[in-house]
């Protein structure tokens, strides 16, 4: 390395050259669009530092992806002499001054800013989580235009903070005068990447049609799972790369914003947040793509997003590496099958022994990291080789942290670190340079009356784990002060006054308090989109911002975030608004509220569960193994609630089959190697971890086995309490707590030795225990083998004080799948494994006496009745609706090899009695859903055993019922309207509309069945540990009913050559979908996944398909869905659609208008069946720009086909249609 002091005249020219030299900006996340890290400007040889400002340490979003970090650390741009930092920490982006370091402006956000912006032109680009693309005034922070990316202000819990359920973290890049940005990492939710002019804000171009494109998932199998963005955007050319989370980036057309690829399928150790441009490639996860194509793979090094420069891509680690990006080599090698195999490599050009990590380059020095010390590399010349040009420790304090980006920017160099230190560097020698010290947190007194205010109002809530507070309604922001003063509790509050929101937002700030504690959201407190079942505690400040002058809307907005289970509006009323508030909350929606008045404040309280929820309280749904949740609010479509949440790590790993989640009393319980974890339903909020040392460790296992599926659940679920069954004791814990409240130890029996636990359930107020698990084969429980699975004793327990009511011994074992009760019978068979009998016949021994099944007095342990005839299963299944109870196997893959699967008896439950025994080829575990049993696939009659039928929707014919779905290696389970399972991505069934399988694309559910309904919420915790497939996200979710919401499904029903009934031909549409009347509609052309055959003709052949997103649609005449409206064929001539034999049909057309054009610009006449129905339709005129209309035609005859023919008037655009839908009259 050289020394730079022993040139003092040649550094004092250099400076002079840099000084004078044009200044440079660095406006956008690595400097430009191509995201390349490499700008033209030189810094000066030895750099000094300046100033150092300490900003809050930033959380990033996400816990556990460490290719999701870029908003762990601040990532600021440089333009006009500011230095511009965007922050979660208080959701506002700040400008400082670059060379001084001095504060200039700040300007706030509606949620988390977690990309840095873009700046051109005197302005500046920021995206937000609250949905919306902010452009202000680079010198003043003014806001200039807003353009809001979510269709609509519906809020949700994200990551911990409530933000847009379509939040903007598609990081802004700009290129060409646009700016282009995305928002939405959810596709089920609907995808929106949008390209704006950066100087009127008017939209060019908007993609909302690819979040539920059918597409291979990581395992080769395809759902309805498109793009996902979050991450920088980069441009070059018409390229536009899209990053999607942990998957692979995508390429959209710059201009037209058409996707051009995704390759979600492929590259499963690739994606991530960063993406760069060189050349003809495009890197991401340290490896390179074919621009052109996304394909061609080709890794480059440990680096994930190498720095890029003169066609050369710069890698670091434990080398420096110039790699030829613009000159791959191609070679051809025969392997031992004599087939030829082509290999492409980028070449080396140098490289370096210097460890490092790189950032950035500036004119001709790379710049870079390594042990907290500034690095500066020259390349090699013709002269001699790379060298360490000079290295500088990071001084004083601000050696905070190791270092985790670089910028250069008008001669300076700013370096941040991960604990939020900005130190910039310039070539003047500072004696002291300046610390800009971050501010104490300053905290209440206990005495202040704010935080008085607040407990009183806390000591009402029964929430010792705290909660939300949402204040409807602000006047200083004292009281929310006061209430973060508590702990664990977490405040939201809402005003519609811009300047008094403003104001409490910088005196957050000024004490310190972050923004994931006292979040202050800018809208009118009666239209926020609050999401439902948020807050523990309702209240306010103000009570003339509240909205309560509009009290029926007032009581619906407050009524409606309200949490189940206790959660409580405190408002300060008088008697005469009490009165009003009392009548408001009246009526269905209220069913079960509690309104009072005491010493001026009312209390409203939602207690209890959601009207219509049901709890999921054993690994099986009950202790009847139903496997099906009696929840009647989850039903397809369904939205977001929450999302982020707890991390896995500490979870059970997908293919080791833990218990399922269980959901009871408003929380969830889920386990993992060493712990149970309680997390709030609606708020994804962790309660508590208890430490249990080796709990799930027969489920820790990282391969395939049966786990859980056979040993049964080690925990079971009250409202009250949790048991877990912990090596020769049951652990009584606290639901609400998880503090341990006793322990109950097994009686001894047989050999007087201490028992341990083996199965365990609760029916009403009595434990279950299976007590002396069996060890046939001395392997691990869990694994492929009985042991484990069976016990040797029934002991029945008071669950409430542990006191042993009777025990049973079994003469042979008693399955524990084969273990179901009512609140007064208890059922059980008494039979050895057939694997275990054949084990025993060629060890030359036989079992005594046959298996029996036995219904046992729960309370007494008296026997009811029993059977030894027939006695073959391993499952039963009780249905305590019919009083029916189902004996048979439990089949399925991950399960153990001997389960029956050719025979079902049905027995009635309180007799014995045989209703009716059918030999059967099924799979397991089978659903007990009301008079149907399902079988993984297909469904018989609980009640008969005859197949079920359904009514096929398109010919009204009766065929066997079933549904099917795409790859996934867990069993499906159930409620009253769904069914949840893995479908490539996670999958359901609607049962309700009998509408086919979907996806909630963007994560799979896991190994283990993990989807599960209950208490009105679809919970899907986040059971993939270990899983490394690059799906879109990995993350924990709940989900809520939500109409406005699209859904597309498939289906294997067949039509043949049967006249059609009822048809709904859905043009331009991702996939198949029922509507609430039954009409299934068939998407043409076919591009998601199987659909039903229909002959139909659109001429011309070349007829633009569009689709785009519901949300973006009105509904206006006549009531067409609008996710009909959403696509169609602009450039229709005529369809012809095949419908065998004579009939009459109404005929309904549905049409939007797409473009954004005005009236007279397209006109078109409508002929039906030959007759002139309409002339000189006019869209734009007639409804407007993106609202639905519908033509109504009663009665068309039709023979064998339909004719429909648009016909443009003279000069106008070409006709549009949405849809045909057809109902026979006769």
């Amino acid at each position: 390395m050289r020394s730079a002091t022993r040139y003092p005249l040649l550094l004092l020219l250099v400076s002079l050259l840099v000084r004078t030299g044009v200044a440079a900006d660095w406006p956008m996340w690595r400097h430009d669009a191509r995201r390349s890290a490499s700008t033209p400007e030189s810094l000066a040889p030895v750099l000094h530092r300046q100033w150092t400002r300490h900003l809050p340490k930033l959380q990033g979003a996400w816990l556990d992806q460490d290719t999701l970090t870029a908003d762990a650390v601040y990532q600021p741009i440089a333009a006009g002499g500011l230095l511009l930092i965007g922050s979660s920490h208080d959701d506002s982006l700040s400008a400082w001054d670059l060379a001084t370091g001095t504060f200039r402006w700040r300007f706030y956000t509606d949620g988390p800013i977690r990309y840095a912006p873009a700046a051109a032109n005197g302005r500046v680009y920021l995206v937000a989580d609250d949905g919306c693309l902010y452009c202000l005034n680079l010198s003043s922070g003014k806001q200039v235009f807003r353009v809001c990316a979510a269709p609509r202000d519906q809020r949700v819990l994200g990551n911990g903070r409530l933000i847009s359920a379509w939040p903007a973290r598609g990081g802004p890049v700009l290129a060409g005068g646009q700016v282009y940005f995305a928002a939405s990492i959810w596709p089920f939710m609907g995808i929106f990447v949008q390209a704006v002019d950066a100087r009127t804000g008017a939209v060019t171009w908007r993609n909302d049609g690819t979040g539920s494109t059918y597409i291979l998932q990581p395992h080769n199998s395809p759902a309805f799972a498109g793009l996902a963005p979050q991450g920088y955007l980069a441009a070059s050319g018409d390229a536009l790369i899209v990053p999607n989370g942990r998957s692979v980036p995508a390429r959209l057309n710059r201009q037209t914003g058409q996707l051009e690829y995704f390759h979600l399928s492929l590259h499963r150790s690739s994606g991530g947040d960063q993406v760069a441009i060189a050349g003809n490639v495009f890197l991401n996860g340290g490896t390179a793509f074919d621009l052109k194509t996304g394909l061609g793979a080709i890794q480059l090094g440990e680096t994930r997003c190498p720095v890029l420069a003169d066609g050369l891509a710069f890698t670091s680690g434990n080398r420096v590496t110039a790699i030829d990006v613009d000159h791959p080599e191609v070679s051809s090698t025969v392997n031992k099958r004599g087939v030829q195999q082509t290999t492409v490599r980028f070449p080396e050009k140098w490289t370096a022994p210097i460890k490092c990590n790189l950032f950035l380059k500036a004119g001709s020095r790379l710049y870079g990291s390594h042990d907290r010390t500034l690095l500066a590399i020259d390349p090699p010349t013709n002269t001699r080789a790379a060298e360490l040009a000079w290295s500088q420790p990071l001084e004083g304090v601000s050696a905070e942290g190791s270092i985790a980006s670089m910028l250069v920017a008008d001669g300076h160099l700013v370096v941040v670190t991960t604990e939020g230190a900005i130190s910039c560097y310039g070539a003047d020698k500072v004696e002291s340079p300046v610390e800009f010290a971050l501010p104490a947190p300053t905290s209440l007194a206990n005495d202040d009356p704010s935080v008085q205010a607040a407990g009183a109002l806390i000591k009402t809530i029964s929430s010792p784990t705290g909660g939300i507070a949402v204040v409807l309604g602000l006047a200083d922001g004292r009281l929310m002060r006061g209430l973060s003063h508590h702990p664990k509790w977490q405040v939201i509050g809402v005003d519609g006054d811009a300047k008094r929101v403003e104001q409490i937002r910088r005196s957050l700030d000024a004490d310190g308090v972050p923004r994931s504690r006292v979040a202050v959201h800018h809208a009118d407190p009666l239209t926020i989109g609050l999401p439902p079942y948020l807050a523990h505690l309702v209240t306010t400040e103000n009570l003339g911002t509240s909205g309560f002058d509009k009290t029926e809307q007032f009581a619906a907005q407050v009524f409606g975030v309200l949490r189940p289970y206790g959660g409580r509006a405190l408002l300060p009323l008088s008697n005469t608004q009490h009165a009003q508030l009392a009548v408001a909350v009246t009526g269905r929606r209220y069913r079960g509220s509690r309104l009072s008045l005491s010493h001026g404040q009312t209390t409203l309280t939602r207690p209890g569960p959601l009207p219509g929820s049901a709890s999921w309280t054993h690994q099986y749904a009950d202790v009847g193994n139903t496997s099906v949740s009696n929840d009647e609010r989850v039903k397809a479509p369904l939205g977001l609630l929450w999302f982020g949440g707890s991390s896995n790590h500490s979870i059970l790993p997908r293919h080791g089959h833990g218990p399922t989640e269980q959901v009871v009393g408003g929380r969830l319980f889920i386990e993992g190697p060493d712990l149970l974890r309680a997390v709030d339903v609606y708020t994804g909020r962790v309660l508590w971890e208890v430490s249990l040392p080796g709990v799930g460790r027969a489920f820790n296992f990282t391969g395939h086995q049966p786990g859980a599926n056979a040993t049964g659940s080690n925990y079971v679920s009250t409202e009250d309490a949790v048991y877990v069954a912990y090596q020769s004791r049951c652990v009584k814990l606290d639901s609400a707590t998880g503090e341990v409240i006793a322990e109950f130890p097994l009686p001894p029996l047989g050999n007087g030795a201490k028992p341990k636990w083996g199965y365990i359930a609760v029916t009403g107020d009595l434990l279950i225990a299976g007590a002396e698990p069996l060890v046939y084969e001395g392997k691990r429980v869990g694994s492929n083998t009985h042991d484990g699975t069976t016990s040797r004793y029934l002991v029945v327990m008071d669950r409430h004080d542990g006191k042993v009511l009777w025990t049973r011994e079994a003469h042979h074992a008693f399955g524990h799948n084969a273990i179901v009760a009512s609140k007064d019978l208890l059922y059980v068979i008494d039979r050895l494994p057939e694997t275990i009998v054949a084990l025993m016949a060629r060890r030359g021994r036989k079992p005594t006496g046959k298996p029996r099944l036995v219904a046992f007095n729960a309370r007494t342990g008296q026997e009811a009745w029993s059977t030894t005839e027939s006695v073959f299963g391993t499952w039963l299944g009780l249905s305590t609706q019919h009083n029916l109870l189902l004996q048979c196997g439990r089949p399925a893959r991950d399960m153990l090899t001997s389960e029956p699967a050719d025979r079902m008896i049905v027995y009635q439950a309180r007799s014995g009695k045989i209703r009716w025994d059918k030999k059967l080829v099924y799979s397991g575990p089978c659903l007990l859903h009301g008079e149907t049993i399902i079988t993984q696939g297909e469904a018989v009659s609980l009640l008969t055993g005859e197949p079920v039928t359904r009514t096929n929707p398109l010919t009204g014919l009766t065929q066997p019922w079933g549904y099917t779905r795409n790859y996934g290696c867990n069993s499906a389970v159930a409620s009253r309207h769904l069914l949840t399972f893995r479908s490539a991505a996670a999958g359901y069934f609607d049962m309700t509309r009998d509408g086919g399988t979907g996806n909630l694309g963007g994560f799979r559910s896991s190994c283990s069945s993990n989807l599960i309904c209950a208490d009105g919420v679809l919970n899907a915790p986040d059971y993939t540990r270990t899983c490394n497939c690059s799906y879109q996200n990995q993350a924990s979710l709940a989900l809520v009913h939500d109409p406005r919401i699209e859904m597309w499904t498939f289906n294997q029903l067949k039509v043949g050559n049967s006249p059609l009934k009822h048809l709904g031909l859905n043009l331009g549409a991702p996939g198949d979908r029922a509507d609430d009347d039954g009409t299934l509609w068939l998407e043409h052309p076919v591009v998601g996944g199987p659909s039903p055959k229909i002959q139909v003709t659109v001429k011309p052949a070349s007829v633009e398909w569009f689709l785009g997103h519901s949300e973006r649609i009105e509904t206006g005449r006549e009531n067409g869905p609008t996710w009909v409206g959403a696509s169609g064929a602009r450039g229709i001539n005529s369809i012809e659609i095949g419908l065998p034999g004579k009939s009459t049909y109404r005929v309904r057309l549905h049409f939007t208008e797409p473009d954004r054009i005005k009236p007279g610009a397209r006109r078109f006449s409508i002929n039906v069946g030959g007759k002139l129905i309409r002339r000189d339709l006019d869209l734009a005129a007639t409804v407007g720009v993106g609202k639905t209309l519908v033509v109504d035609v009663d009665s068309v005859n039709v023979d064998g086909k339909l004719d429909v023919v648009l016909t443009p008037a003279a000069g106008s655009l070409p006709p549009v249609l949405s849809g045909v839908e057809i109902h026979v009259v006769r």
